[in-house]
């Protein structure tokens, strides 16, 4: 059965049968890559094809080596059934995490699960045609040096900063290149079905999918690196607005702030006093101050590139300017996440990027900031938590975003 491309495989096919059992076959792949191992039964009644159906299905996916029997479900009474689930090398996925300066990619296998090596190259995001052409390049020797079969690499999933719209496949701020989609460009040079998404968007996905171990239903993903994502889980659903762009919350001006101008020409945005770029303002102000602290000592030769990290390791190290730099920035991100509870009334506040590696000298600013502006009744029901992904998280959005939309095409076409 070959999953790289189901429309050319349709195409080829005769007669009204052959074509529903591929659809089928697809429907029972999808919902065992998206939900994971599951029983006859069960499968039956997600995807709505009869048992009958979905046992001769699953025999046909289990000679095609697919599928692969994972011992026994749950009893409802009588004999155990059998539980049904991916083999891990029936596919793979590429997933490729794009920032403003760094390119990473790495492969993962039908059960989430990393199989190669993450690759890393400095790539700065712009609008050159040859930047396209340097993401596929060093992909491409991703896969090939994996020693995994080419073309069991189905999908590629992609996730980047900048106005993303993922459903047209365009990014409004980065690799505006050619007439074409984005998306389009990149599935005509990779040979697979391409999926792009905002980075925030895309990382809330990931926690909400790999590391939500208590099954929250309404979700919110902060990510305070350079500058500052959102992402949004609504009843289980990422949520994307009508453009495509919600989440842009950063650049809304909450601060009565003339000094500080923001990337994006306003000033007293969130993004401008909250984010990785005002640490490093901040930090560099205080290096001017104190050149014998624990922060100067660190930053030493790194003046001009110092990047938010540094800040955080001086913190934890115990530098008090670090700290204190830190907890200002903690506060005025605690006041922009109290009006996010007004407003969604959010089970879980998933925070990650760079500053959340500071840990508790980043959440105890934000907790007395969410004491002080969003109402008890509200915030109570709340609870923040950091990243559990870690510095994978980016890899595994890019995964997630195929895994919500893997098959969907050519399943509802049909």
């Amino acid at each position: 059965m070959n999953l790289i491309d189901p429309k050319i495989v349709l195409e080829e096919k005769e007669g009204v049968v052959e074509i529903k059992n591929y659809i089928n076959k697809l429907k029972i792949i999808k919902e065992l890559y998206t939900r994971g191992s599951n029983t006859a039964s069960n499968i039956c009644q997600l995807v709505g094809i009869s048992l009958p159906t979905v046992n001769l299905l699953l025999t046909d996916l289990l000679d095609e080596r697919i599928v692969v029997k994972e011992g026994r479900g749950q009893s409802q009474g009588g004999r155990k059934p059998d539980l049904y689930g991916l083999a891990p090398d029936s596919f793979y996925i590429l997933g490729i995490d794009l920032s403003r300066y760094t390119a990473k990619a790495a492969i993962y296998n039908t059960k989430h699960e990393r199989v190669s090596k993450v690759k890393s190259v400095k790539l700065t995001l712009n609008n050159e045609p040859k930047t396209l052409d340097e993401i596929y390049d060093f992909s491409m020797d991703l896969i090939k040096s994996s020693g995994l079969p080419e073309e069991k690499v189905i999908a590629v999933g992609i996730t980047m900063p900048g106005l993303v719209d993922g459903v047209a496949g365009v990014n409004h701020t980065y690799l505006k290149v050619g007439k074409k989609p984005l998306k389009d460009q990149l599935e005509a040079k990779f040979g697979r079905r391409v999926f792009i998404e905002n980075d925030a968007r895309a990382k809330t996905l990931a926690e909400f999918r790999f590391g939500n171990k208590k099954n929250h239903k309404n979700v919110l993903g902060i990510f305070v690196d350079w500058g500052i994502g959102l992402g949004i889980i609504i009843d289980e659903k990422l949520y994307r607005g009508y453009s495509g762009f919600a989440g842009e919350f950063s650049h809304s001006p909450l601060f009565d702030s003339k000094e500080i101008s923001c990337t994006c020409g306003k000033r007293g945005c969130l993004e401008s006093v909250a984010s990785g770029s005002a640490v490093v303002r901040l930090a560099k102000e205080a290096l001017v101050l104190d050149k014998e602290s624990i922060l100067a000592r660190m930053a030493k030769g790194k003046e001009e590139n110092l990047e938010p990290s540094v800040v955080v390791e001086a913190a934890i190290a115990g530098d008090q300017r670090a700290i204190s730099i830190l907890s200002d920035v903690g506060l005025d991100l605690g006041r922009g996440i109290a009006i996010l509870i007004q407003l969604l009334n959010p089970e879980l506040i998933i925070l990650g990027g760079a500053i959340a590696e500071a840990n508790q000298y980043i959440t105890t600013p934000i907790q007395q900031a969410l004491n002080i502006y969003s109402m008890a009744k509200l915030r109570e029901k709340s609870e923040i938590e950091l990243s559990k992904l870690g510095n994978e998280v980016g890899l595994r959005g890019a995964v997630a975003i195929v895994n919500e939309h893997i098959f969907e095409d050519t399943i509802n076409s049909y």
